[in-house]
């Protein structure tokens, strides 16, 4: 009987194989860099789930798990795991409310956080009698007086003292479609839902990634900078999924803010972003671009436009380009430009969850780092589709994973085949029967084509379609990608839904003011002075009508819009955990503004009825 591919049962093989290396990095209070070897990280996991067997902790419990990205997080995620329990991850931006749901559903037993801000909300949820937790475990030595609060490391030491035995049966006991870890959806409505992530359905994702990218997982040790939320999906995919296949260093940075010192140190092979992540790099990027003067700018200028066009030429003749011109352009500037942001050993560079702006991806492409964009859901345990390495197709989400097939419903909506589904959703068999076809595809909710060459384009989400007074279905994604390829607009979301025209709802990106205020023409200043600037507002108009309007039909054009003086955010409401738009956040919030773009009619022009303005 062969053995069931496990995460923790990865982590025993290479603490056999290779117990010295690197695993875990992160960086200490002093500054310093702390590393966790293979053998330690073993050490620590077993001595984890022995503990937890010795708490009550029986195969199949769910025990909660709420922290930012750092070595125990994945200590804490792989001993449940060896203990077979089910690791059931929160958001740390999470309400207490929000977070007793997930406790609560998954029916924890033991929950586990980092610091004191997270213990505070389950003993919040606790006292309000939300939950019913026996153990609290906390990752970071905390103040508390409750007998249930235990430090992480104190909880392991006990375990070491316990025999393997029970871990080793448990281990051995488990099964491809057994239940490994739950992935609460954080949707734009309704409540989260736990999709059920099975060991086959790991194995099936790391391994077809590997397929996919063989040149970038061979590397020895690979190294990957671990950053976004580790109860999302697509850390997961990079951490854990492919990370404990092939061995990576992990470096875990804990705040966003720091990222560049953790990619500078860790000069990782493979970086992922969303695409808020990507537009924020673009933005202190463009800034300095704009910094240089004289011959300075115009060299920066001149090795861009040649690395774009090296890139562009490449893609589309399937040959590299490796002109005397490009390897200049590359020595002089390009590498310097990677080396400075710590990514001057990057092999691929990927990008999901929400469509990236053409002038994102071009950007990059112009600094020699092809960001290949990707796609998949939670239901499919991360990822379905993929561009080829190093000549991705901007527009498209790439071609099916191996093992993945995808068709297209006669509606337009994207269904998928393949062993990296999700089994359902926990505890939610209505939900769960919703999610397939009556002859077994899932139902992803998107709206895409797929062509000549099985290249994937997403068009649309079926629930975000706006329908005109005039009956017209419009798919909003389309424009708003060309909105927010506009210089200064980090964000756009289009309204219209049972209105006569579109509008849009723009805000401006801080860290790209100097773009924005030196194509518009205007002083730098303040961001609320910016946002009602009337220059700027004639600025984005034109733009409006040149980068959008101007590439879709007629019914699809923006007729009118407003700037907001400040970003949509998750402490807003308005985003979610992975900074998908809740349009109906957005239409409640913002009530007041859209009802006003519609007040008096398109235009009261009179060549509004040819050529309504934006305004």
């Amino acid at each position: 009987m062969t053995e069931t591919w496990t995460l923790p049962g990865q982590i025993a093989k290479f603490a056999a194989e290779r117990p010295d290396r690197k695993a875990l990095v992160e960086m200490g209070t002093d500054g310093s860099w702390v590393s966790t070897n293979w053998a330690e990280y073993w050490d620590a996991v077993r001595g984890l789930a022995k503990a937890l067997i010795a708490l009550g902790v029986e195969p199949g419990d769910g025990v909660a798990l709420i922290g930012n990205n750092r070595r125990d997080w994945v200590i804490s995620q792989m001993g449940i795991s060896a203990a077979a329990a089910v690791p059931a991850p929160i958001y740390v931006t999470n309400t207490v409310e929000q977070v007793a749901y997930i406790v609560k559903h998954c029916k924890a037993k033991v929950a586990i956080c980092d610091n004191q801000a997270q213990l505070d909300k389950y003993l919040a949820a606790l006292d309000q009698g939300l939950i019913d937790v026996e153990h609290i475990i906390t990752m970071d030595p905390v103040q508390s007086d409750r007998e249930l609060v235990t430090s992480l490391w104190e909880v392991i030491a006990r375990g070491s003292q316990e025999s393997d035995g029970e871990v080793e049966r448990r281990m051995a006991a488990a099964k491809p479609d057994d239940l490994a870890l739950l992935i609460y959806t954080s949707g734009t409505t309704g409540v989260p839902k736990g999709a059920m992530v099975t060991h086959r359905g790991i194995e099936a994702m790391g391994q077809s990634l590997i397929e996919t990218y063989p040149e970038m997982m061979q590397i020895d040790p690979s190294r990957y900078v671990s950053y976004l939320p580790l109860c999302h999906v697509a850390e997961q995919i990079f951490t854990n999924f492919v990370g404990l296949r092939v061995a990576t260093e992990t470096y875990f940075c804990a705040d966003l803010a720091k990222i560049k010192d953790h990619l500078v140190a860790a000069r990782p092979h493979l970086f992922f972003a969303v695409p808020r992540v990507w537009e924020k790099f673009e933005a202190a990027l463009t800034a300095n671009l704009l910094s240089a003067t004289g011959i300075k700018a115009k060299l920066a200028a001149w090795a861009r436009r040649v690395e774009l066009q090296s890139f562009k030429q490449s893609v589309e003749t399937g040959v590299d380009v490796d002109t005397f011109q490009r390897r200049l352009a590359n020595k002089l500037v390009i590498s310097k430009i990677k080396s400075a942001i710590g990514l001057d050993q990057l092999l691929g560079a990927g990008s999901g969850a929400a469509p990236a702006a053409q002038s994102t991806l071009e950007f990059f492409a112009s600094i020699g780092i092809p960001i290949h964009e990707g796609f998949g859901m939670t239901e499919t345990t991360g990822m379905a589709t993929a561009n080829p390495l190093g000549k991705p197709r901007f527009g498209t989400v790439g071609q099916p994973l191996p093992g993945v097939e995808v068709r297209i419903a006669d509606d337009g909506e994207i269904l998928l085949r393949g062993a990296n589904m999700v089994s359902g959703y926990l505890y939610m068999p209505d939900k769960s029967a919703e999610l397939w076809t009556d002859d077994g595809w899932l139902r992803t909710g998107d709206l895409g084509a797929v062509d000549e060459d099985g290249f994937l384009s997403i068009t649309g989400r079926k629930k975000d379609l706006l329908i005109t007074a005039g009956g017209k279905n419009v798919a909003p994604a389309e424009m708003e990608n060309h909105l927010q390829g506009i210089p200064g607009v980090g964000q756009a979301v289009v309204v219209g839904d049972r209105q006569p025209y579109l509008c849009a709802i723009l805000a401006l990106e801080e860290e790209a003011l100097p773009d924005l205020c030196q194509a518009a023409g205007v002083p730098a200043a303040p961001l609320p002075e910016i946002a009602v600037d009337e220059r700027v507002r004639a600025f984005l108009e034109n733009r409006i009508e040149s980068d959008c309007n101007a590439k879709v039909a007629r019914y699809q054009t923006i007729k009118k819009f407003e700037v907001l003086p400040h970003m949509l955010s998750v402490e807003g409401g308005e985003l979610t955990p992975t900074m998908k738009v809740k349009r109906n956040v957005i239409n409640d919030k913002y009530k007041a503004i859209i009802d006003g773009m519609y007040a008096s009619g398109a235009s009261s022009r009179p060549e509004a009825s040819q050529a309504p303005p934006v305004r």
